[in-house]
């Protein structure tokens, strides 16, 4: 006969019944009393039986019933009356606690409407039930979160993500020690920015870097927020700088467009027919040539061996490229020169946001995947679910 495997030690197992669409199992509680919730007595004096079905893991990809047989006690010392509680069933609850942690699992990295086909339980419940538990999940996360933080200094990284048409903006504040999503705020501006770091970091002091890019409203909102922190350019976005400026060039001399490529890859990382087609256009084009080897000098500083020799080597290529006579070489050498001191602070604490930018990834296929999310806070908790996960306690460990 077929049997089972419940596998819940807290049931005994009254009979079992194999239908053509599913399996139902009619089980009772194994002990004989329970404590009054009241006085605190233990009593053995059942007052009814009821019976509730509840939903439990599949087996063999049919659904499990379990018909529970609920007893409710009346206590002798109080007369007062009470229902026996699980383990494994949550009260007034019609799924087992670890098929409440299944759909969950099954939900993160699809949807809820993917899930509730699949099993044939209702959207709302499978919502319902996800995000119960993605609540539970988050608090643990954040009270470890907390734990591993106090034991040693923050290094913050700060970025934003689009998350709508029409500049619809997300701000990212991440642990750059621990790979963590600490919290995500709306927009981008100097209040919102300022408001998130605040919530976010409660000792403040322990902070001592930020890594974000060249966006004026987080210096400012950092500045304000931890004075005393050093504050690093992101290493990407002061290269794309350069980079960008020699695309400026290229764009203004005519049937270059499919020369983007070579110009802003490596020379090194070049295959060799490829190296010969770039060394017959920086021929062909003077201009080309001359922009070409200011975004190659540019590769030396961040080269560098030490703070001293980036700090020099950054000064001669600003020079370099405000003598120069293209304007978009003049733009990023004002750039650079406004921002020197963080640019330069990458290589006293060499951390970046390439963390961020992976997660700013993660994140944008969360959206995709759910074609936009209209309730932002859940949408938040997805990500901080999806993209911080294992990734700090791998860290930890």
């Amino acid at each position: 006969m077929f049997s089972v495997p419940l596998e819940l030690p807290e049931f005994k197992v009254i009979k079992q019944e194999m239908h053509s669409t599913h399996y139902t199992v009619h089980v009772e509680r194994k002990e004989k009393e329970a404590r009054c919730p009241q006085c605190g007595f233990f009593t053995s004096f059942v007052h009814d039986r009821r019976t509730r079905k509840v939903r439990d893991l599949c087996v063999l990809n049919k659904p499990l019933y379990l018909l529970v047989c609920v007893k409710r006690y009346k206590c002798e010392n109080c007369q007062e009356i009470f229902t026996e509680t699980y383990e494994s069933i949550m009260s007034r609850q019609h799924y087992t606690n670890r098929f409440r942690l299944f759909l969950y699992e099954q939900v993160l990295g699809t949807t809820i409407q993917d899930v509730s086909r699949k099993h044939g339980i209702a959207y709302s419940t499978v919502e319902r039930i996800f995000y119960t538990v993605a609540q539970e999940k988050v608090d643990l996360h954040e009270e470890y979160l907390e734990k591993m933080q106090d034991q040693q200094d923050m290094a913050l990284s700060l970025d934003e993500v689009s998350v709508r048409k029409g500049h619809k903006y997300e701000t990212v504040l991440l642990d750059a020690n621990l790979g963590a999503v600490m919290g995500m705020g709306q927009n981008r501006d100097y209040e919102s920015t300022l408001k998130l770091l605040n919530q976010k970091v409660v000792a403040s002091d322990r902070v001592k870097t930020i890594v974000m890019d060249m966006w004026d409203p987080f210096h400012k909102a950092v500045r304000k927020a931890f004075p005393c922190a050093d504050i690093v350019i992101d290493k990407y976005h002061v290269v794309q700088k350069v980079t960008q400026a020699l695309d400026q060039v290229r764009k203004k001399i005519p049937g270059l467009k499919k020369s983007r490529f070579l110009l802003l890859k490596s020379y090194e990382n070049l295959k060799e027919y490829q190296k010969e087609q770039l060394d017959e256009l920086l021929e062909t084009h003077d201009e080309l040539a001359y922009s070409y080897g200011l975004k190659e000098l540019f590769r030396d500083v961040y080269g560098s061996p030490d703070y001293e020799t980036a700090q020099v080597l950054l000064t001669e290529w600003i020079q370099f490229a405000w003598s120069s006579p293209f304007p978009s070489f003049h733009e990023a050498a004002k750039t650079l020169e406004n921002w020197k001191v963080q640019i330069l602070q990458y290589f006293k604490t060499p951390f970046t946001n390439g963390r961020t930018e992976g997660t700013n990834h993660k994140i944008k296929n969360i959206k995709r995947r759910a074609y936009g999310y209209r309730n932002l806070h859940r949408f938040r908790t997805r990500v901080f679910l999806e993209c911080t996960g294992k990734t700090y306690q791998e860290q930890a460990s």
